[in-house]
């Protein structure tokens, strides 16, 4: 079920059910990546586990390997450095109307648990799949069918975790549609009792959470949820779902959370749904780099990827997200510079690609706006605007190439709290992640630019701006 030795061939179910693996990848479309999670072909519809254990990490996401069947599976990737993922294959079948959950190793380290949600005859049925030593499912059983009383039938995407007992949390919604985590623990990880609704401050929040996952950083407890239904307020809740955090404290034993505010994760376009896992301890984060209901360029051929691994920190109610450190040794090919630029564009030559992580640390700034433009070319560019009185980031994607459909709009905002000081860029064959002020704000987005657009240029309006920069190839992680 794994990649045959020449990288090209991997396990694919057949009309019949059973596995064929001659099959070949998707490895030469235009806008394969080359640093980040993808499927080899068909799409990567969300993350449906990671997980460490004695063996090194493991991902699980969903895949639908053909485009127009329902056929869907669970695909299972392993990794060292978190950086680098060796393909594993399907190992489980999933029915039309499942959805992927979580996954644990338990405590009698009898094999990694996969928790996920099952619809039958309009019931949600909450699954584990207990993996042997060869990571093969050597079990599977219902753990919890349907939903408490008074919540939509609707119950998904199980996250468990161990906290004093086994605890399980699920999204759901009230009957009178208002988002809610719900609540559940045993004695087993398979064996679960309702103890019933997380209460918080926000009572009339959206619709329907989902996708829910609890961790401490710090000694604070961090809750991180899907919701759906949430209006546009200024910068914020501009997609179609929005997944974000409270930063506060939980009493388990009194189902209570108290906390600040909730914050986006993500302030681009597509992110959606994240993962955490424990790596040398520091908590990482990876992110489903997607939308539901967004119709990419790529559909029909192959679809979605992940984020790259981002590292996570607290600074009061705030969760602050930095580029995993590990990526760092697999970059190649250092190019610095340092200068002064204004209202004349000016195109950093040396800089040009179409994948490549670019530093840029603002020393001085006097104008009142700056403009980074990237994927350059005679009609095509990805803009970053600074605005520095209102501090203001904007990632415009309007003339980025093709375009995504059922979004809302082309550009996305998010109001920093400090003065633009320093930028960590990613970009890769067809995306772009932003990270500003060592964190304080991350935005996404999948771009789908031509070949020939390649190209860097500075300017500003009104004044000048002094810039040190770096950029660097990032090595293939994906046999390109």
């Amino acid at each position: 079920m794994a990649l045959d030795s020449d990288g090209r061939m991997f396990s694919h179910p057949s009309a019949d059910g059973q596995l064929d693996t001659h099959v070949p990848k998707n490895v030469s479309h235009e806008w394969r990546q080359r640093y980040h999670v993808q499927p080899p072909t068909g799409a990567l519809n969300g993350l449906a586990g990671l997980v460490s254990d004695d063996e090194g990490y493991h991902l699980f996401y969903e895949w639908m390997p053909v485009y127009g069947q329902r056929t869907k599976c669970l695909y299972h990737l392993t990794s060292n450095d978190m950086v680098t993922f060796d393909d594993q294959g399907v190992i489980k079948m999933f029915s039309d109307g499942d959805s992927p959950g979580s996954a644990i190793v338990a405590d009698n380290q009898d094999g990694l648990h996969l928790f996920y949600t099952g619809l039958q005859s309009g019931r949600c049925i909450q699954y584990r799949s207990v993996l042997d030593a060869q990571k093969e499912v050597k079990a599977t059983e219902a753990i919890i069918k349907g939903t408490p009383k008074g919540y939509l039938p609707i119950m998904n995407a199980p996250f468990v975790f161990h906290k004093e007992r086994y605890r399980m949390m699920l999204g759901s919604g009230t009957e009178d549609e208002f988002g809610r985590i719900l609540l559940f623990s045993g004695d087993s990880p398979s064996a679960f009792q309702y103890d019933g609704p997380l209460t918080t401050e926000l009572d009339q929040f959206g619709f329907m959470w989902t996708h829910p996952e609890y961790f401490k950083v710090s000694d604070k407890d961090i809750l991180i949820f899907n919701v759906k239904g949430l209006d546009k307020y200024q910068n914020s809740y501009w997609n179609i779902y929005q997944s974000g955090y409270l930063v506060g404290d939980i009493d388990f034993n009194a189902l209570h959370m108290t906390h600040g505010a909730f914050h986006e994760l993500d302030h681009g376009f597509d992110f959606y749904a994240p993962k955490t896992v424990m790596f040398e301890g520091r908590r990482l984060l990876i992110g489903w780099m997607g939308t539901e209901e967004t119709d990419y360029p790529t559909d029909g051929e192959w679809g979605h990827c992940l984020t790259i691994p981002r590292e996570v920190a607290v600074q009061g109610s705030r969760v602050m997200q930095k580029p995993f450190f590990g990526l760092r040794k697999y970059r190649m090919n250092e190019l610095t510079a340092e200068g002064y630029f204004d209202y004349h564009p000016r195109k950093i030559k040396d800089f040009y690609g179409h994948s490549y992580e670019l530093v840029l640390d603002i020393l001085e700034n006097n104008a009142n706006r700056i403009h980074i433009d990237l994927r350059v070319s005679r009609r095509e560019h990805t803009s970053l605007i600074y605005d520095s009185e209102s501090q203001v980031l904007t990632l415009d994607r309007t003339f980025s190439g093709k375009l995504p459909g059922n979004v809302d709009g082309t550009t996305r905002k998010v109001q920093l709290d400090a003065p633009l000081s320093h930028l960590d860029i990613f970009m890769d064959i067809s995306s772009i992640e932003v990270f500003a002020n060592d964190g304080e704000a991350v935005m996404s987005a999948r771009i789908f630019p031509s070949s020939e657009s390649t190209g860097v240029e500075f300017s500003t309006e009104i004044g000048g701006c002094h810039v040190k920069m770096a950029r660097y190839d990032i090595k293939s992680t994906n046999g390109g």
